[in-house]
């Protein structure tokens, strides 16, 4: 017979996960819910940029993207998605691209004209948002949640 620390290892990640407070998953579904709120009307896309390093953060440099139609994924003021990322560190920016060019339009000194927001709501005061301010972890078998406001 095994011994019980034997037959409780390939279940570790699972029972980790769930002690965490975290939703185990299986290692192929989505482990990155990002719930855009604020969303006011049905045009265009919504846009993730998801980075991983500080040197790229907001430039086109990111890791991943992904983009979703605002008409008929918009339930109230919310727009959710999810991606399956490597576990890790990261950062996201989010906008809802409301006249379809693909790209976050800013007005001349540099701040979006685009509803727009970042990871872990960050709203910075003064100067460019930071990335280890936006950062946030990732695990593979647990789902992490990030809840943006639009603004």
């Amino acid at each position: 017979m095994k011994p019980l620390i034997a037959l409780a290892t390939p279940l570790a990640p699972l029972l980790a996960a769930l002690l965490a407070g975290g939703t185990a998953l299986a290692a192929d579904q989505a482990n990155l819910r990002v719930v855009a709120t604020n969303v006011e009307s049905d045009q265009g896309k919504i846009y993730v940029w998801v980075y991983d390093k500080k040197d790229d953060w907001l430039s086109d440099r990111y890791r991943t993207q992904k983009s979703v139609p605002v008409a008929g994924n918009r339930q109230g003021d919310r727009v959710t998605f999810e991606l399956l990322l490597p576990a890790g560190e990261y950062a996201l920016s989010i906008f809802q691209d409301v006249n379809y060019d693909g790209k976050l339009e800013r007005n001349f000194i540099g701040l979006p004209k685009e509803p727009a927001g970042l990871s872990n709501n960050l709203q910075p005061k003064f100067g460019p948002p930071k990335y280890k301010d936006a950062a946030f972890p990732v695990t593979v078998g647990a789902l992490t949640a990030q809840k943006i406001e639009l603004q």
